[in-house]
């Protein structure tokens, strides 16, 4: 996902491998887009809005399981979509 300004910032790359301990992830091919991360939230630094980085899984199942913190309700959506360069997206 995009960690600057830019919506379009994504990208896709296969996972090579990945250290649960360290949090470090290494890709098969660079990365076309800067992206930011921290080991821990930003949210105080930011108005309460955590800045990190996320990587998405998108060739294995994922469950989702959430908590009912401080009443914040959530949802999931699944949808499909088109690049900008006619990739098409499907979850």
């Amino acid at each position: 996902m995009p960690t600057t300004t830019s919506p379009l910032n994504v990208d896709y790359v296969t996972i090579d491998t990945y250290d649960a301990s360290k949090g470090i992830v290494t890709f098969t091919e660079k990365l076309k887009f800067y992206h930011w991360g921290a080991p821990t939230s930003t949210a105080a630094k930011y108005n309460g809005i955590d800045m990190r980085g996320e990587v998405i899984m998108l060739s294995r199942n994922v469950k989702i399981v959430g908590n009912d913190t401080g009443e914040w309700g959530g949802q999931v959506v699944v949808s499909d979509t088109l690049e900008e360069d006619l990739t098409e997206r499907t979850g």
